[in-house]
């Protein structure tokens, strides 16, 4: 039998298979991390872009990673739901100011991935809101 007959992707499929039945007869796949758990197998992309894209955000959730914009964004709306709940002025104005730098901070990373519009607060326009929601007067 020549070289020319063996059909040398089915021999090295069946190596690794040999190979593979041999190391579980051994046990050296009992206890690895992860065993019995379900594999998540989401399918890539075909597109290369896509691929990349989809090939980074896996590498950042398996590592628990958070970009800058969406913490940054998480934080916008923690701060804007404190501007809706505050009972008196004594804070009003740190917030806004938190709120001005986070909006800042995105609309001047170049990359706005999310693509969602992030606008500034005025302080006396919420200064206003706040003695309306209030009952308050300007002068108390």
């Amino acid at each position: 039998m020549s070289l020319k007959q063996v059909d040398i992707e089915n021999a090295l499929r069946r190596l690794a298979d040999k190979r593979i039945e041999d190391a579980m007869k051994e046990g050296k796949f009992d206890n690895l991390a992860g065993a019995g758990a379900p594999l998540e197998l989401d399918p890539a992309p075909v597109e290369e872009n896509a691929r990349m894209t989809w090939w980074a955000l896996r590498i950042m959730k398996q590592n628990d990673f958070t970009p800058d914009e969406v913490r940054w964004r998480k934080a916008l709306d923690y701060l804007r739901d404190q501007l809706e709940r505050l009972p008196d002025e004594s804070h009003l104005e740190a917030i806004v100011a938190q709120i001005n730098d986070l909006v800042r901070r995105i609309n001047t990373l170049g990359t706005n991935a999310i693509n969602l519009p992030v606008v500034a607060v005025d302080l006396e326009a919420e200064r206003a809101r706040l003695r309306e929601r209030t009952g308050r007067r300007g002068n108390e």
